[in-house]
């Protein structure tokens, strides 16, 4: 009589620990499933691109491809905004051209450099996998051009502003790829050809990373 009364009690504590235990995993995709996971709100990210130049003379002179690359942060300040901070570089060469054709043949070669400082807003149109978004923001932009064969360079530091659309696509939870169209506007004063500007359309691509 014990052992089946001993037996008995063994069966029925398997048997309740058993349903315990499905129990907790059945219910465990819904408890995670109701659990959001947390998102980052501060990303770093490198991004490359292809800049066409606004002044029509200087994609005489810089006949070469323009390739930026730029280092990006943003922070979430808001479900929707988000301020971002990056630092674009630019290098490209090219040849004068004479205005007035005394030796036609005559042409020194050029080094452009460019450094920007872009600070700016965007705002999310949505916070899915794919999250497009819009965005503006302003720019302190320093240049030098160097004569390579003469002692010749000139340098300067110019504002501007931008206005930005494009989309982020979550890779995992940690790392999205970034497209990007923008338009910037660089006044530069004054020149022999009319006034002077140094922005463009750019297109870039790149990939952020959350970090917290």
């Amino acid at each position: 009589m014990m052992r089946t009364i001993s037996g008995r009690l063994h069966r029925q504590r398997a048997f309740w620990l058993a349903l315990f235990l499905w129990l907790s995993f059945a219910s465990l995709p819904a408890i995670t499933g109701a659990v959001e996971t947390p998102q980052q709100r501060f990303f770093i990210g490198l991004a490359a691109g292809y800049l066409y130049p606004q002044q029509g003379i200087f994609r005489e002179i810089y006949s070469k491809a323009i390739w930026p690359v730029e280092l990006q942060l943003e922070l979430a300040v808001g479900r929707k905004i988000s301020v971002f901070s990056a630092a674009r570089y630019i290098e490209t060469s090219g040849n004068t051209i004479l205005l007035v054709a005394r030796q036609p043949e005559e042409t020194h070669a050029l080094r452009w450099r460019t450094a920007t400082l872009r600070l700016g807003m965007n705002y999310r149109l949505s916070a899915d996998r794919f999250t497009p978004f819009i965005g503006a923001g302003a720019s302190a932009s320093f240049y030098r051009e160097q004569w390579l064969d003469a002692p010749l360079a000139s340098e300067g530091r110019k504002a501007g502003f931008f206005v930005q659309a494009g989309g982020r696509y979550r890779l995992q939870r940690r790392w999205h790829a970034l497209v990007q169209l923008e338009y910037a506007s660089i006044p530069a004063g004054s020149g022999a050809r009319g006034q002077v500007n140094l922005g463009g359309l750019s297109l870039f691509l790149g990939l952020l990373a959350g970090i917290f």
